[in-house]
């Protein structure tokens, strides 16, 4: 019987390891970029087309590659990094395992141009599934630009599971400002499919976070400082007004290098305890300096989780760290004694003066609910002194008439509506049902089965999505022109997924037009949306078409903008305003569920009420 166990084929072996290294373009392009930090670029050029699928090319003007080099640079393991196993507790470099280029090799063509500042001329190499196809000397800049094209051409079934190319930039950027900020020293430029996307200067970390997230970030940032012999503590965090509802703006470093430790953001959280609510996420940008000896960087593939010695320790100081920030920054309620104002004058009075009392005066023939109060001959004013006499009521008879100049869609009366909604056989209100509003979140009416308990933004943003939704469906809606034009900076990232849904927008009624770099303009808004919201609703609408899972363009946009519209600052209702809200709901082809799927309506049966005070 034949032996059966043999050694793989290099390319083979290779493409089994890319697999694990060359998730995704964004994979690539971390890679690439934490060699050219590696090889002390000061400045790095990076372009990508079609999301990296076609061409994914980086170049820095680092120390450059000999021949021999830039041709080891490609075999498994091959590193100038580590000597020995002992290296790998010291590491202070990006990269160190020596598979990246030859991963990429694997399941790409690679083009490498790349010169020394003492030699002559560059050398050039070319690569195709891990087998080179020439290498020769060329003349080129010094430093070093890698061209990757055709990404996994030899594998289309992991070609296949790539995402929409807004979905793949959106990793290629994370990994961009990930290096970016960790390395304010060097500049960044960067292309998308031959347009400028964002350039990046060298700078200081707070500007840098402004340059990346917008200047109105830049300015609600807290330094943070904090120092032991073990580790030491130092960055931004946000103020408790920039928190937001994802936690996109959250960053930690430790020697430069991006890791997530749920431990870690768990203390910062807990340092905004009764600041924010426990959905809200603050933005953070914190670096630790710490000994390589204390971490492991090895314990994890993509090396974005790192182990700790003294875990526990470092955890305590980061969340002391950034209490104090917010506390030595007001931004943590305290009483402040330091006035120098004299508020004992504000009780001095004339000597020998007598003090006055005050005194009330009531009129007992006061009616509120006459149309026309009686008088008096005191008056009916308080105190019997004013004039003031309560105006007669309008007749409201023809009322429609008033709208008769405007255009407006046909709509069902709001009684008819309210009442067929309302016939359904396990929804339905009596006619002369109750109306009750619970701590501002919740309406509670009464039912033929039971009592019906309404979450009502969750409701709401049920009625904003099956709205918005038909108006995307249908012809664009009317604007109502904002009074003064609002502008509105955003990121590059947030510019580019704007840009994108425009139209969309428009046809929902936002009128906003791109002013130049990162800013925006609006010059009108939707009826249903407050101007004074409308910032944020925009901020909140991208990041939500962002993680929205519908396929369609249109139900994206609509979820987005309901969920970030809908009423999140627990209004005050009258009893005919929440008729008017429930009858909307139950015109809804799915009234029990939210826009995102949650419940927005739970039945309280009379049956199980009255079990409970028979038991």
């Amino acid at each position: 019987m034949s032996d059966i166990i043999h050694l793989l084929p290099d390319s083979v072996a290779n493409q089994i390891a890319a697999g694990e290294v060359v998730q995704r373009p964004a994979s690539v392009v971390k890679e690439l970029l934490e060699n050219a930090i590696d090889a002390g670029a000061t400045d790095i050029t990076i372009k990508i087309v079609d999301a990296g699928r076609t061409l994914i090319q980086i170049t820095d003007n680092g120390d450059g590659m000999s021949e021999t080099d830039v041709r080891m640079a490609f075999e498994r393991h091959a590193t100038s990094k580590i000597r020995n196993a002992e290296d790998i507790f010291a590491i202070t470099s990006m990269g160190f395992r020596g598979e990246a280029l030859a991963s990429i090799a694997a399941v790409s063509h690679v083009e490498v141009k790349t010169r020394r500042p003492d030699d002559d001329c560059g050398t050039r190499l070319v690569i195709k599934a891990s087998e080179v196809e020439s290498q020769e000397p060329v003349s080129c800049a010094v430093g070093t630009s890698f061209i990757v094209k055709n990404l996994f051409f030899n594998i289309p079934a992991r070609r296949k599971f790539l995402k929409t190319n807004q979905t793949e930039q959106k990793f290629i950027f994370n990994e961009i400002y990930q290096i970016a900020l960790a390395h304010c020293g060097v500049s960044f430029t960067i292309y998308t499919d031959e347009n400028l996307f964002a350039k990046y200067p060298e700078t200081n970390l707070k500007q840098r976070i402004g340059a990346i997230f917008g200047r109105k970030l830049e300015t609600q940032l807290l330094p943070i400082e904090g120092q032991t012999s073990i580790v030491a503590i130092h960055g931004f965090v946000g103020t408790p007004e920039t928190a937001k509802k994802h936690s996109y703006l959250q960053y930690l470093f430790v020697n430069q290098r991006f890791f997530r430790q749920k431990n870690f953001q768990a203390a910062i959280m807990r340092a905004y305890q009764n600041l924010i609510t426990a959905k809200d996420y603050p933005p953070f940008f914190v670096f630790f300096d710490i000994n390589p000896a204390h971490i492991d960087v090895n314990i994890h593939p993509t090396k974005t989780e790192i182990k700790f010695v003294e875990e526990y320790n470092v955890v305590q100081l980061l969340e002391a760290t950034v209490k104090h920030s917010l506390g030595k920054n007001n931004v943590v309620p305290s009483l402040d004694f330091s006035d120098e104002t004299n508020y004992s004058d504000l009780f001095a009075t004339a000597a020998g003066r007598d003090v006055k009392l005050p005194s009330l005066d009531i009129n007992p023939h006061y009616n509120p609910f006459e149309s026309s109060p009686k008088s008096t001959s005191a008056g009916s004013g308080i105190g019997g002194k004013s004039s003031f006499s309560m105006p007669h009521k309008q007749s409201t008879q023809n009322w429609e008439q008033l709208f008769d100049a405007a255009p407006r869609q046909a709509a069902i009366p709001i009684q008819q509506t309210f009442r067929s909604a309302l016939n359904n056989e396990e929804h339905s209100q009596q006619e002369t049902g109750m109306c009750m509003q619970i701590q501002k979140k919740y309406i509670l009416t009464q039912g033929k089965t039971g009592l019906m308990l309404i979450d009502i933004k969750r409701a709401h943003s049920r009625i904003l999505y099956e709205k918005f939704l038909a108006q995307l469906q249908c012809t664009k809606q009317l604007t109502q022109r904002t009074i003064v034009p609002i502008r509105i900076e955003t990121t590059a990232h947030e510019m580019s997924v704007l840009q994108e849904i425009l139209p969309q927008l428009a046809e929902l009624g936002f009128e906003i037009e791109h002013f130049g770099n990162t800013t925006f303009v609006i010059h009108g808004t939707p009826a249903d949306v407050e101007a004074v919201q409308v910032e944020g609703i925009i901020h909140q609408c991208i990041a939500e078409y962002e993680e929205g899972k519908a396929v369609n363009v249109h139900e994206r946009i609509a979820l987005a903008l309901a969920k970030s519209a809908a009423l999140y600052r627990n209004p005050t209702m009258q009893p005919d305003e929440m008729q008017i809200f429930i009858a909307q709901l139950f015109q809804c082809s799915e009234h029990n569920l939210s826009a995102d799927g949650k419940r927005a309506v739970v039945l309280l049966d009379y049956a199980e009420i009255f079990k409970k005070f028979n038991s």
